[in-house]
């Protein structure tokens, strides 16, 4: 009998295949016990050459990091229904760009400002009831105003809208618009050239770190963890760092990703840039709705604190950051749209009153905080009244 070759080979397989099929069963007992518990975490974007990251299409799943919402993303990759390219006879098209208060995972579709809006919109009787209303929600978490932009340019105008809202959160999108103050770097920016203009750096598309992004490995990646929760934890094991750094506050009481500087005037070269930056890139978004015969409307999206329902809490960090009030961003946003003929609402003054009124919090959710975070099921049922008030007071 000849004996093999390679002996040691023959002695470490058999061991080598009992681990792997341990493994396996661990990883598959695993998988079925993250399902039985209901985990879900999946990777909800992908990169964009042109956007820096855009929602992944056709994705659907449950959304627990805040609220808990069943989140379906179309087939053009927008947390909305699929809506047709060509607009129907009678209908009024309303397309919404904004971030994560738009795209809104923490709540429900049906709960969300912009599902709301026909039916708000409706009840006041906006253009006298004789067309129907169809909100196109555009909006993509973390966005800023630059994004916001190249998503009316090159995709939400191709659905003929007849008015454009822009979401304007106040907490970061000064910050999201420069390339000097925002962090997350893989992303387009405008930036200022000599003579003050506005001019595209989308040089984030040639950095090493977002072309491992598209990759055929990280592709591969995202697809295995559509079918594995276990994929999903690795994932969310990664990211844990950087969320916990979201949900933390700063040493002056103020959520992370809610800028405190921008409660007050620009005080040093950098947020005035990004302010003037903001601005023009407000104006811009505005000119090129009108030039394609959509109006425009900018709603400033007030952070948590700024509508509290607590006054003594709002004073305490006026105090501590020594301001006179929470309502900086949106005096400015406002101010500047009304000296350039751009309808503008600020939503942050009203809101404030009805909470303090009602006692109620229109932030935040049961396994989160109350007063933090996001809008709950409230604060977009009250966003949706006040826009559809706002709109339906502009009408002749």
């Amino acid at each position: 009998m000849r004996e093999t070759a390679f002996p040691g080979i023959k002695r470490l397989a058999v061991p080598f295949l009992i681990v792997a099929v341990a493994v396996l069963a661990a990883l598959l007992l695993f998988e079925i016990l993250l399902r039985g518990i209901g985990y879900s975490a999946p990777i909800w974007y992908q990169p964009d050459p042109q956007l820096g990251w855009t929602l992944r299409p056709g994705i659907a799943a449950w959304a627990t990091r805040e609220g808990r919402a069943y989140v379906e993303v179309n087939a053009a990759g927008w947390r909305d229904q699929n809506h047709p390219l060509d607009k129907p006879a009678n209908i009024y098209r309303i397309a919404v760009l904004g971030d994560s208060y738009a795209e809104a995972m923490q709540v429900s579709r049906e709960e969300t400002f912009w599902a709301l809006l026909p039916e708000k919109l409706a009840a006041c009787g906006f253009r006298n009831g004789k067309q129907r209303i169809e909100v196109m929600n555009f909006g993509v978490s973390s966005y800023g105003t630059a994004q916001e932009y190249l998503v009316l340019e090159s995709k939400a105008m191709r659905y003929r809208p007849d008015l454009v809202l822009l979401q304007f959160t106040n907490g970061n999108d000064v910050t999201n618009n420069s390339k000097a103050l925002e962090n997350r770097k893989i992303r387009p920016f405008y930036v200022l050239d000599r003579d003050g203009e506005l001019r595209l750096d989308n040089s984030f598309s040639a950095a090493p770190e977002f072309r491992a992004k598209l990759s055929p490995a990280s592709e591969a990646f995202r697809k295995m963890a559509d079918m594995s929760r276990v994929a999903q934890l690795v994932n969310a094991a990664r990211t844990l760092p950087l969320l916990r750094t979201a949900n933390a506050a700063d040493a002056r009481g103020v959520e992370q990703g809610m800028e405190p500087d921008v409660l007050a005037p620009p005080r040093d070269p950098l947020w005035d840039e990004a302010w003037r930056v903001t601005e023009k890139l407000v104006a811009k978004t505005d000119q090129y709705a009108k030039r394609n015969g959509a109006h425009f409307l900018v709603v400033t999206i007030p952070y948590a604190i700024q509508v509290h329902p607590d006054a003594a809490v709002r004073t305490e960090l006026q105090n501590r950051l020594g301001v006179a009030d929470l309502f900086y961003p949106d005096r400015r946003i406002t101010g500047f749209a009304h000296g350039h003929d751009i309808d503008a609402l600020a939503l942050a003054p009203e809101m404030q009153r009805l909470a303090e009124k009602r006692n109620i919090y229109f932030h935040g959710f049961a396994n989160n905080g109350m007063g933090r975070g996001h809008w709950n099921a409230d604060g977009h049922r009250v966003a949706a009244e006040l826009i559809a008030q706002h709109l339906c007071g502009q009408q002749p």
